[in-house]
């Protein structure tokens, strides 16, 4: 099979192990699990060989980012790593054969990385490859809200054949654990699988929009956007527009505008505290090219909720790493309307922070454990997970007969 681009390699230390890692995943930028996979191998690829195969056997209804493109594969696109990447055939008897080409001696690790909910088939033989030529495996597994019906156990059978398995959520680490039975292998929870965390809030879904102080260009364009949902649909949403400015200028735009009365508009300073409850509230935010120090956007990471930066001509400055943001041209109404419907299809999604993909990756290359091990049921004992700030807690797990890592 055929390479699908030859990119630039970068300088690697002289004294690391030089044997590859192979991650096999989504591979489109058009999706979030593709856009995932990307983020993970960019972090592998820092320290060690990636050799990256992308596995795309369809698309998800809920998935698809054709004309809001991705804040962070934008940024990953600008950068040339060394990893070479390698598109999987949709055959499977083809597939499996090329499996076997690129796992092999010089591979020190297979990761495969599944999304509960689309077609997982083929990490059953990746597995089998990667076992046949004595290569340790690894599945990281995406941890969905509670509201979507498919969660990682639905995958026991394929799972069961990993040497490790880890997912987002310690709850749905433990029902593995249990389905999985005496036969297992070792099931871990991390942060940067989890995209749990929002809960979407009774009434009209709330989207939160923060302009630049007086620009009435902007908010025109956001209202053009905002008036395009259908009058059938609107009663489901509010449009809250943060904005400093002078005069009545700016609330004569809303006022003017089709759906004017399902829009509410802020003048007020905001401190962190009331930014941080804007953020929960919302099912999305829009926000005009924040600049690196922006206060809004870095509290709409720590939150975790899907963010669509209204860009100029120029590319965005923020967002690397950041699966949950997208981007619009901020002076088409159409690129925004767009935009912020693939985001309120997101809005409960609670997306990782750009530091766990790295945490992440230093813990499968350098850890012999990548999380403090789960238990199976017996004893409750209290134990904390690695995790920062956006999501500090004890979670409570069951103590084993036996260690199962």
């Amino acid at each position: 099979m055929s390479r699908l681009s030859d990119l630039e390699n970068i300088a690697a230390p002289s004294d690391r192990d030089e044997r590859c890692i192979v991650v096999a995943g989504p591979g489109t930028s058009l999706t979030i699990p593709g856009i995932i996979v990307s983020e993970i191998v960019m972090a592998l690829a820092t320290t060690s060989p990636v050799r990256r195969i992308e596995v795309d056997l369809g698309t998800h209804p809920t998935m698809g980012l054709h004309r809001a493109p991705s804040l962070a594969a934008t940024h990953d696109a600008e950068l040339h790593f060394g990893h070479q990447r390698y598109q999987a055939p949709r055959n499977a008897k083809a597939r499996k054969r090329f499996f076997h080409q690129w796992i092999g001696r010089d591979t020190r690790l297979a990761i495969a990385y599944a999304w509960p909910g689309i077609d997982n088939e083929w990490i059953r033989e990746f597995l089998q490859v990667a076992k046949s030529a004595g290569v340790a495996t690894v599945v990281l597994c995406a941890s969905l809200p509670p509201s979507r019906e498919a969660r990682a156990v639905s995958l026991v059978g394929t799972l069961r054949q990993a040497d490790r398995v880890v997912v987002g959520d310690a709850n749905e680490a433990n029902e593995l654990i249990a389905a999985f039975g005496s036969y297992r292998p070792r099931v871990q929870a991390h942060r940067a699988l989890s995209l749990t965390g929002r809960s979407r809030r009774p009434g009209p879904q709330l989207l939160t929009a923060f302009l630049p102080s007086g620009s009435g260009e902007t908010l025109t364009a956001l209202m053009a956007a905002f008036d395009a949902i259908p009058v059938a649909r609107i009663n489901r949403y509010t449009l809250q527009v943060a904005m400093r400015h002078e005069g009545r200028a700016m609330e004569s735009i809303i006022a003017n505008s089709y759906h004017a009365r399902h829009v509410e508009f802020s003048g007020d300073d905001m401190s962190a505290g009331d930014l941080r409850e804007f953020c929960n509230a919302s099912s999305t935010l829009s926000m005009v090219d924040p600049d690196f120090d922006s206060r809004a956007f870095s509290t709409a990471v720590d939150c975790g909720i899907v963010t669509v930066v209204l860009a100029s001509s120029k590319a965005p400055i923020v967002g690397r790493g950041y699966v949950g943001g997208l981007m619009a041209d901020g002076h088409r109404p159409t690129s925004i309307h767009v935009a912020m419907k693939h985001a309120l299809r997101l809005g409960e999604l609670g997306f990782p922070s750009p530091d766990a993909w790295r945490e992440l990756a230093e813990r499968i290359i350098e850890s012999r454990e990548l999380t403090v091990p789960l238990q199976t049921p017996r004893t409750p004992i209290n134990v904390t997970t690695p995790w920062t700030a956006r999501s500090s807690q004890s979670v409570r797990f069951l103590q084993p007969t036996t260690e199962t890592g």
